[in-house]
C-alpha cells in the first residue's frame, strides 16, 4: 500500500511539473484553432482532466505533452463540429430570424432532468461532450449497443416530452 501511494504522489508531481510548463502551449494551440480565449482555456483545463483521469494508462512522462496537445485538437475539433451543426440547426429552423421560443431551452433541460440516469449520460456524452458510442461505452462501462439502445429510447422520450416534432427534428 505504502509503494502505491508514494507511485501516486510521484504521478501527481509529475503531472503538476507538466502542467506548469505546458498548459500555456496548450492554451496557445487551442486559441490558434478556435479562435476563443475563454475555449482554449477550458479546452486546455479539459485536456489535463483527461490526462488526471487516464494517468495510470501513460507509462512514460515523456508522452504526456503529446497525449495533451492530441487531446487539445480533439476537443477543439469536437467543439467546432458543434458549432457548425447549432448554427445550421439554427438556421434551418428560423431561429435567427428572431423566432426563438424562450421556453425551449428551459423545456430541453426539464425533459433531460427526467430522464433514468443512463438514458441521460448516454445523451450527454454523445450530444454534448461529443464523444463516440465507443467511448461513451467504455467511459460508462456498458456496451456499444446498450449505449445505441438507450440513446435512442433517451431521444424518443425527449421527443414526446417536447410535444413531437416541436423541438426535436
Amino acid at each position: 500500500m505504502e509503494v502505491m501511494l508514494a507511485t501516486r504522489a510521484e504521478g501527481n508531481t509529475a503531472l503538476a511539473a507538466v502542467f506548469s510548463s505546458e498548459y500555456p502551449k496548450l492554451v496557445r494551440l487551442a486559441y490558434l484553432l478556435t479562435s476563443n480565449n475563454a475555449l482554449a482555456e477550458e479546452l486546455a483545463q479539459e485536456a489535463f482532466v483527461r490526462a488526471w483521469s487516464r494517468r495510470s494508462s501513460i507509462q512514460k512522462e515523456e508522452a504526456l505533452p503529446a497525449y495533451l496537445r492530441r487531446t487539445v485538437i480533439n476537443l477543439a475539433n469536437s467543439s467546432l463540429r458543434r458549432r457548425r451543426l447549432e448554427r445550421r440547426a439554427l438556421a434551418t429552423r428560423g431561429e435567427e430570424a428572431g423566432q426563438q421560443d424562450p421556453t425551449r431551452h428551459l423545456d430541453c433541460i426539464q425533459a433531460l432532468r427526467r430522464l433514468p440516469s443512463r438514458q441521460r449520460a448516454c445523451v450527454v456524452l454523445r450530444y454534448y461532450e461529443d464523444l463516440t458510442e465507443v467511448q461513451v461505452a467504455d467511459l460508462l462501462g456498458i456496451s456499444v449497443g446498450t449505449v445505441k439502445s438507450q440513446t435512442h429510447k433517451a431521444l424518443q422520450k425527449i421527443k414526446e416530452s417536447l410535444g413531437g416534432d416541436r423541438y426535436v427534428g
